[in-house]
């Protein structure tokens, strides 16, 4: 039986979240429903115009959303809507332009907001050297009018939608956000969120593409490039419509899908308890595993299969020519066919 004491905190605790919840509707009432005018930051609106001619872009923001856009005047111009004690600087020096942020808040838990500062870079160039973006909670936006020698961004919370392309490597690390990358080219691609949601479609790379993802799921879809990588422990991994040598797709908990998957290497799938499936795929050789999820699909051209599983149902072509289709199962079944 629950004690006084500890019913009369209870009672007390519902009390003031209940208060807290009516006040707070009365606050929002009074806004007329527009709860960023119940924050207490105020914001304002600053615009840099850099001078002196740069290749690199060095960018270290807070919570501060980012978009590039082409400027129309020729010059660099940088507006930022932005806290007024948290404001933003922009200079060039020695061929990089750097933008910093500057914190003047002494009690930063007293800041309330309902609204995220935003930045819009106007670049008057095309093409760009090293593009280094590092930032926590905000997102970025990069459109597909510009190509930089490398894309580097590091975020904690945030999204990052980009379609701009790199002569060399695009390296993007998330937390906790999703990353959304299409209709580019690059030498080389490495996508990586903990907790989020990775989609990558239109890319032509050169050489290897790597995409991981902890809690989310990859979708892959109109690829080509030497060897891909796909990683997800408890999402799902889909490839529709990629061209690669190797292929190495591994899921914890999550489905494996290939359509129109095609390598001239070696494909290694594995999932611990998810769904394997191949429609329209082909390699030179196959090796695919799960513990308790089936294994099923269609491949292109004949192979020699070696299917195993512990208690579930195999079904393969006996064909005696192609290369090696290895397939192992615990308990998930097998079927597997040649398309004729």
């Amino acid at each position: 039986m629950m004690n006084k004491t500890v019913r009369n905190w209870l009672i007390a605790a519902a009390a003031l979240i209940f208060t807290g919840a009516l006040l707070f509707a009365v606050a929002l009432a009074f806004t007329g429903g527009d709860i960023t005018k119940l924050g207490t930051v105020d914001y304002v609106t600053t615009t840099f115009e850099p001078s002196g001619d740069f290749e690199n872009i060095n960018m270290n923001v807070y919570t501060t959303d980012i978009e590039f856009l082409p400027s129309e005047d020729g010059k660099c111009r940088i507006v930022c809507y932005e806290d007024e004690k948290v404001k933003h600087s922009a200079e060039v020096k020695d061929g990089v332009l750097t933008v910093g942020t500057e914190d003047s808040r002494i009690w930063h838990f007293f800041a309330i907001s309902f609204t995220n500062p935003k930045m819009t870079v106007y670049l008057p160039q095309n093409e760009y050297g090293i593009l280094d973006i590092e930032t926590d909670t905000g997102a970025v936006d990069l459109p597909k009018n510009f190509t930089f020698e490398s894309i580097n961004i590091d975020g904690h919370t945030g999204a990052v939608v980009c379609s701009a392309s790199a002569n060399g490597a695009v390296d993007i690390d998330l937390d906790t956000g999703a990353i959304m990358i299409s209709d580019i080219s690059a030498g080389s691609i490495k996508l990586k969120a903990d907790t989020g949601s990775i989609k990558l479609s239109g890319a032509d790379v050169s050489e290897n593409i790597g995409v991981s993802a902890a809690t989310g799921a990859v979708k892959l879809e109109n690829i080509s490039c030497k060897d891909l990588l796909a990683e997800a422990d408890t999402g799902f991994v889909s490839l529709k419509d990629v061209g690669c040598k190797n292929l190495h797709a591994e899921t914890g908990t999550g489905d494996i899908k290939l359509e129109n998957v095609v390598g001239i290497g070696i494909f290694e799938l594995k999932s611990d308890t998810g769904h394997i499936g191949l429609e329209g795929c082909d390699a030179a050789e196959l090796f695919i595993d799960s513990d308790t999820g089936s294994v099923t699909g269609e491949l292109l051209t004949d192979k020699i299969f070696f299917a195993e599983s512990d208690t579930g149902h195999v079904s393969v072509p006996k064909s005696t020519t192609g290369g090696r289709c290895e397939i192992t199962t615990d308990t998930g079944s097998i079927e597997m066919r040649v398309r004729g």
